[in-house]
């Protein structure tokens, strides 16, 4: 049974209440930019994870066409319930310090110190990344930006959202806490799922492997993310997927799919999701067979396309 942390409480409970009865995920996102993203991104793996453990589940959100895109790139699903529906609800959102500070303002509190992030959280290593310089990014098909930063401003950038062709756009923050009181005045018996801020740049096809191997509670600040670490195990796993699709078929070994659900059911631990598929992949008494299959099935809950690439290298 899955057991998540409760941000009202900070306890962890059962995610659902009844195993076999519909749940509603519901992500709340207020603006366009790479946080609410990331939180579209925990409750399609938060939707995942029920599922996998055989719970019905309605996705719900509404968010704003240019979010919506960004979600299409990273493969996040539709949502297709709507807000007050039956069942229980557990209600994905923005963490309270992540609302975008005044531009005006001195930068504070966890988003604006800029904690160093390593790359795939689950290899344990740290890879200094690049600060970004220039002016800000313009957004394209490959780049995603969470704020507009220039290489003095690297440590205490603002969160505002940035327009298509890259200028700030004026928004008046979110009041969290207002959404907050307003979630649990309508669902007071709601779970309450909080994730933290993003800020920096990455290309959309390295962006979910990185937000799913950095702890959905944990900042993250792209510029010191290991993209390249990102790139290379991305691209590895994908070929080796291939490669292993042309062996027997061998069932996923018992303990390793206790492992890999073990670890997601644990407060949706991810990045020990990862860490598991490093294992496998270097496991001298696992048959290619069965290491495919323990990719293919830990994907339904990454949604990394891993199987992308069998029959392209024949």
């Amino acid at each position: 049974m899955l057991r998540i942390t409760d941000a009202r409480t900070g306890e962890t409970v059962d995610a659902v209440r009844a195993r076999r009865g519909l749940t509603r995920v519901e992500a709340h996102v207020e603006r366009d930019d790479l946080s609410a993203l990331r939180v579209l991104l925990v409750a399609d793996v938060l939707a995942r994870a029920l599922e996998l453990g055989g719970t019905p589940v309605v996705t719900v959100a509404d968010p704003p066409p240019g979010l919506r895109a960004r979600a299409d790139a990273l493969g996040i699903r539709r949502a297709e319930g709507e807000r007050g529906g039956a069942g229980p609800a557990l209600h994905v959102l923005e963490s309270a310090d992540g609302a975008p500070e005044d531009p005006g303002s001195e930068a504070s509190g966890p988003a604006a110190t800029g904690p160093a992030v390593s790359g795939p959280a689950a290899s344990g290593e740290t890879v200094p990344g690049e600060a970004a310089g220039g002016e800000p990014a313009a957004m394209d098909a490959t780049t995603m930006d969470a704020s507009s930063m220039d290489a003095s401003s690297i440590g205490a950038a603002s969160m505002d959202p940035a327009s298509p062709d890259g200028a700030p756009v004026d928004q008046a923050p979110v009041d969290q806490d207002r959404v907050v009181l307003g979630l649990l005045d309508a669902d007071p018996d709601g779970v309450r799922v909080e994730v933290a801020p993003v800020r920096g740049t990455a290309d959309h096809t390295l962006l979910r492997m990185i937000l799913l191997a950095t702890p959905r509670r944990q900042p993250l600040d792209l510029a010191a993310a290991d993209l390249d670490g990102a790139r290379e195990t991305l691209a590895r796993w994908r070929k080796a997927v291939a490669g292993w699709a042309t062996r027997p078929s061998r069932p996923v070994p018992e303990h390793v799919r206790q492992e890999l659900r073990a670890a997601w059911e644990d407060d949706l631990d991810v990045p020990a999701v990862l860490e598991v598929l490093r294992r496998v992949e270097h496991a001298g008494d696992i048959p290619d067979g069965a290491r495919f299959e323990t990719y293919a099935y830990a994907d339904r809950l990454l949604g990394l396309e891993l199987t992308r690439d069998i029959g392209t290298q024949w």
